[in-house]
């Protein structure tokens, strides 16, 4: 009987370690090294989006994929290829700063060591309107 109970556990253990490791393939460090807020968006070899994460100046985080939130149902599959990792990161106004094609499992990316034009535009400053008193002319 203890046999019996052995293989039963031997047997659920490795199917559920084996599932558990097809769902978190790896970690990459992001890490914003730049002046400027940036979004880093974390997408596998193949394109599929896998998340993104913004980063104040100088921070920096661990990124985790989950696949159980993407859109892919088979990452063990040949035509399936999530490493390496690719990361664009992205200006608080929405424009482009740079992109690493080779984030590997356990890699820091740093924003600054990646190809792109490394500058981030500022918002444009709104023209303040001075508002005079009632009565009083406009001065120029």
């Amino acid at each position: 009987m203890t046999k019996l109970v052995r293989a039963i556990f031997f047997v659920l253990f490795f199917v559920q370690a084996s599932a558990w490791a097809t769902q978190i393939p790896g970690s990459i460090t992001l890490m914003n090294d730049s002046p400027f807020i940036l979004t880093a968006t974390v997408y596998t070899h193949s394109g599929d989006y896998l998340g993104q994460v913004t980063l104040q100046p100088g921070e920096q985080k661990n990124f985790t994929s989950n696949l159980s939130s993407t859109s892919l149902n088979r990452p063990g599959h040949s035509e399936v290829s999530i490493t390496p990792y690719r990361i664009i990161w992205t200006c608080a106004g929405g424009g482009f700063y740079s992109m690493c094609r080779d984030g590997s499992v356990g890699a820091t990316v740093r924003a600054n060591e990646c190809p792109g034009q490394l500058f981030c535009t500022p918002k444009e400053e709104q023209k303040k309107l001075q508002v005079l008193p009632p009565g009083k002319p406009n001065q120029k």
